[in-house]
């Protein structure tokens, strides 16, 4: 007879253990500013630095220093606008680009690497499995309506499994699919 006790702790173990994993392989985009600068650029376009500075909400003293960081690295490039040359704009270069496309590579081989002990077989049974025991959650839940006070979706957030989801504050500044501002 399974332990169900010890098979909870099993599980959480293993999100632990891969949001450790998420946190300690995201080190190198610690430039959380930088990385931000460059996820605004690659979604708007080019940009004025004074519309860039509002965006990200940072003084605009601040965001000279990220963009000669960013330029020394040749990610982005700033010209002085042709009808008013105190205003500056803002580009990603295509080294930019490719830095942005690298980070979706390396959240694919983390992905990879969590579930690299497991066969194809396997991978499809866990999968099932989950959906079986997600479903079967699904229904013991209040739906969101229920809840007392309008706590709108507040007990949605899995606090119980460490923390915020892989995305989370904890989870590095990317989740997994998707890079995060």
């Amino acid at each position: 007879m399974t332990d169900k006790n010890d098979l909870l702790r099993k599980i959480f173990g293993f999100l632990h253990g891969s949001q450790r994993l998420a946190r300690h392989s995201a080190r190198p985009y610690q430039l959380r500013g930088q990385h931000r600068v460059l996820h605004v650029l690659a979604k708007e376009g080019t940009l004025m630095q004074s519309q860039l500075a509002e965006i990200l909400d940072i003084r605009p003293s601040s965001l000279t220093e990220l963009l000669s960081k960013l330029a020394d690295r040749g990610f982005i490039s700033r010209t002085p606008d042709k009808t008013d040359k105190r205003v500056i704009n803002v580009s990603l270069t295509d080294a930019g680009k490719s830095a942005i496309e690298n980070e979706t590579g390396a959240s694919d081989e983390l992905i990879d690497s969590i579930f690299d002990g497991l066969s194809d077989e396997e991978l499809e049974q866990l999968n099932t499995l989950f959906d079986k025991l997600n479903g079967s959650l699904k229904e013991k839940l209040p739906s969101r309506d229920d809840q007392p006070n309008g706590f709108h979706g507040h007990h949605h957030h899995h606090h119980g499994f460490g923390g915020p989801g892989f995305g989370g504050p904890h989870g590095g500044p990317h989740g997994f699919n998707r890079p995060r501002f």
